[in-house]
């Protein structure tokens, strides 16, 4: 204690009287049972009002609380710093600011007014209205002391339950009301150790007067001043400590705190036994609180949530949810959410909706990843009726309402290729005709406008797209693949999938460089059920075989065994070796691989079903029985962990599993190919060349160099292929059958995405280098160029099979190709034709097209 006697030193201090504060929120323990008991009670409406709960608005309370915890943890602070006696409370606050701090962030972001305010709501005995979730948090800590524990906590929510379901956004509320709670009731206990710590400053004072002096006119008038203080335990306690030093002046004042207390019907040793319990259980309530809020961030509300949500349980129970990954689950949770938002039923009921519409019976759907036969318009997966093809049957079953958004985006989604091309050929127009008016004012001849206008029209279509892209993705949000949890449970037998780099192989490097690749691969993608391959050529050569190229093969064959030999596995060997011989190409007028990478895939694909007439050469193991997924990487691509089971999970699942008519010859649900994102590796370290780190970042929509969620995806649920990802053989296959001559197309990927139906998978990401230098980063795109420009045919042949928006994409992409000479071409002509001025304006607003 902070003791003064010195009479010079001696403040005078008034009698006034610390305000009485909110008594903290604590009532009866309860046992689990009857914790499950109280649940149902406050779901009849049986329970009459919460102890300690006053009204206030939610918002200003939080913002209140945060002050006046502050304002305690501060003056605390500095009444330590002046040597002043703590309590444990006290202690627990200034040891643990941080903590309340971040969780009072927390509770700002994630209950906002407006979440807040659609809370569904209950009327309590007394009248009072509160948010259910609201009143099940308060309840649990008034019967817990506040403290923390997930089963004590399920309890009650489930006895809540088991009269009235909950919806799933209040679930998800529940852990952020629960820190509400706890940190209102740390308030109300701060601001007692507050007033705990005032009142035994005044005492000190009151003491250190009477000691003081020998006047007892003078003590008198100091005790009478201090009637009411002499009522409160904690001054009554501190004063009681401090007189009790034997002297006659102390003797007198206890005299009078005796006489004062025998008034209120009480005595000293009833207010220190009193004192001792309040300081107490205010540090055990504290200490509750603390260990509360951090045992809040380590629990898996997750994994709790799915535990009590009925919802979840029934979906359980009826279909194969439970097989699902996490963001799948909660696609699902978030569509019922939104039916049951904008119809007249409730979310449990719309589920019961959607179970009963998919007619679902245990076991019909599984997560085997069998390639489904049966036609997916009436397949009887949830999935389908709520983030499927079939949602609007649902939503007519329920009577849903949908808003102007979602009725406007499936009506752009309705026009297809046209709602793309339409808003950016009237953007292009705008940007010509507002350029044509300015060149126009310069007094530039007809022929020099028009020359300008016609090198701009490309650039401005480019400047178009990009604003339109900016603009769209403001409203959308990226799609996520519904997929099977396979990192979890594991990839079946029934969804087998190899792992492929095809790849030349010249020389000992190639052949070392594409072994590491292949192992890292490996302990990357370690479930039972990937196998990994190397599929190789040798590079074009003059002549069929020589002694070299029998080296480098037999070599190849040695690595692979070793690795073989390194991760043993049982059954089938993990790796293999997959090389073809040359075939003379008159084209090319070299012995070459036939079809260079897509005849790689494609005699892979027959030779996985056993067509042996391939060019192949003979293996030493087969290859492992029915393979039903290929993953192809290029050399230079790495995968992320576990990114095969990712996409084999999402492939696997009935709403993306591919439909192949065979008389129309096309794939007409799901998807044959996914396509993860690609992201440039990090260019750091000594390796990494200037080009690299200048032209690595991701800019704008490149469709060759970064697959990121764009509005083919997102609207037309369309993505398209870059020759990285995963396919099922078997509608690979049946897609292209004689789509694609011999000699043809060099830049096939785009291609066999449109044939084939592929799908961008944002969640799921490759990294591959960026080319070092200018002349290979020009070389590649000379090389994408000319293939795009093969692809003419296939653009203006309507019984290509290619569809209308997959040929948008190939125009597209040829615009592309020529929009950096139009470009060139425009800035010329600007500093040609016109002044300085005028030209540094033109050359400004062609930079602003690249962006």
């Amino acid at each position: 204690m902070n003791i003064q006697t010195n009479p010079n030193k001696i403040e005078q201090t008034s009698a006034g009287f610390p305000t009485v504060t909110e008594a903290p929120i604590r009532s009866n323990f309860l046992p689990e049972d009857r914790l499950r008991a109280l649940g149902v009670a406050l779901a009849k409406g049986e329970v009459k009002e919460l102890f300690g709960l006053a009204p206030f608005e939610f918002q200003a309370r939080i913002r209140d609380n945060a002050k006046k915890i502050l304002e305690v943890y501060r003056s605390t602070n500095a009444a330590q710093a002046k040597g002043e006696t703590i309590t444990p409370a006290a202690q627990w606050l200034l040891d643990n600011n941080y903590l309340v701090e971040e969780t009072i962030f927390q509770v700002k972001r994630d209950l906002p007014r407006r979440f807040y305010r659609q809370l569904p709501t209950l009327t309590l005995g007394n009248g009072t209205v509160l948010p259910r979730a609201f009143v099940v948090a308060w309840s649990y800590v008034e019967h817990s002391d506040s403290s923390v524990s997930a089963n004590m906590f399920k309890a009650i929510v489930e006895g809540f339950q088991s009269v009235e379901p909950m919806k799933i956004g209040e679930l998800w509320a529940l852990p952020s009301l629960l820190r509400f709670v706890l940190i209102e009731n740390l308030r109300r206990i701060a601001v007692r150790v507050e007033r705990t710590r005032q009142m035994r400053h005044i005492a000190n004072e009151v003491a250190d007067r009477v000691l003081a002096t020998d006047d007892n006119a003078d003590r008198t008038r100091i005790l009478s001043s201090y009637s009411a203080h002499a009522q409160d335990t904690t001054f009554a306690t501190q004063l009681l400590y401090r007189l009790r030093d034997g002297s006659q002046n102390a003797g007198r004042a206890l005299e009078w705190l005796e006489g004062e207390l025998e008034k209120s019907g009480s005595d000293a040793e009833e207010i220190i036994i009193s004192e001792h319990q309040t300081l107490s259980s205010g540090n055990v309530t504290t200490g509750n609180i603390i260990r509360g809020l951090r045992l809040i961030n380590d629990v898996d509300w997750t994994v709790w949530f799915e535990g009590v949500s009925r919802i979840d349980t029934l979906l359980r129970e009826k279909t194969d949810f439970a097989d699902l990954d996490f963001f799948s689950r909660d696609q699902y949770r978030t569509a019922i959410e939104q039916l049951a938002r904008r119809s007249d039923l409730s979310e449990y009921r719309v589920a019961e909706k959607a179970i009963e519409l998919a007619g679902h019976t245990p076991g019909l759907t599984d997560a085997s990843g069998v390639p489904e036969t049966a036609d997916p318009a009436v397949h009887t997966d949830v999935g389908f009726f709520l983030v499927g093809p079939r949602r609007q049957e649902l939503e007519k079953a329920i009577g849903y309402r949908p808003p102007f958004y979602v009725t406007f985006k499936r009506g752009f989604a309705s026009a297809g290729w046209l709602g793309i091309v339409v808003p950016v050929f009237l953007l292009t127009v705008l940007l010509l005709v507002l350029s044509g008016r300015a060149l126009a004012n310069l007094g530039l001849s007809v022929e020099s406008i028009t020359l300008m206008l016609a090198l701009f029209a490309v650039p401005a279509s480019e400047g178009a797209l990009a604003f339109f892209n900016t603009v769209v993705a403001l409203f959308l949000k990226p799609t996520r693949l519904v997929g099977y949890d396979y990192n979890k449970h594991g990839i079946p037998a029934g969804a087998r999938t190899l792992v492929v780099v095809p790849s030349l192989i010249g020389s000992r490097d190639d052949v070392e460089e594409n072994i590491r690749n292949i192992e890292v691969h490996h302990l990357a993608n370690t479930a039972q059920e990937i196998h990994f391959a190397l599929l190789s050529d040798w590079p074009d050569s003059k002549t069929e075989i020589d002694a070299a190229d029998i080296e480098i093969l037999q070599y190849a064959r040695d690595e692979i065994a070793r690795l073989n030999a390194r991760y043993p596995s049982e059954g089938s060997p993990r790796f293999y070796l997959l090389h073809r011989r040359r075939l003379y190409n008159q084209a090319q007028g070299c012995w070459m691989g036939w079809e260079r990478k897509r005849g790689k895939l494609h005699e892979l694909n027959l030779l996985l079903r056993g067509d042996s007439d391939t060019t192949f050469l003979p293996l030493d193991v087969p290859l492992p029985e029915k393979v039903v997924y290929v993953m192809t990487l290029d050399a230079d691509t790495r995968t992320t962990r576990d990114a095969v089971s990712s996409l084999v999970g999402k492939l696997a699942h009935p709403l993306n599993r591919p439909h192949f008519d065979p008389v129309k010859r096309v794939v007409t649900a799901g998807y044959t190919i996914l396509q993860p994102r690609i992201t440039a590796s990090l260019t750091s370290g000594d390796d990494a060349s200037f080009f690299q780190r200048v032209f690595s970042a991701n800019r704008g929509l490149d469709p060759y160099v970064f697959a990121v969620s764009d509005i083919y995806q997102d609207v037309f649920g369309d993505g398209s292929f870059t020759g990285k990802g995963l396919y099922h053989v078997d509608a690979f296959e049946a897609a292209l059958k004689n789509r694609i001559d011999e000699n043809t197309i060099l830049s096939h990927d785009l291609l066999e995405g449109a044939l084939a139906r592929a799908a961008l998978v944002t969640d799921v990401e490759l990294v591959e280098d960026y080319p070092t230098r200018y002349s290979v980063d020009a070389s590649r795109h000379h090389r994408w160029a000319r293939g795009d420009w093969q692809l003419l045919g296939y653009i203006f042949d309507p019984r290509s099979g290619v569809p209308a928006l997959s040929r948008w994409k190939m125009v597209d992409n040829l615009r592309r190709s020529v929009t950096p000479i139009f470009w060139v071409m425009a800035c010329v002509a600007g500093w040609t034709l016109l002044p300085f001025t005028q030209a540094a304006q033109w050359q400004a607003l062609l930079i602003l097209t690249l962006f």
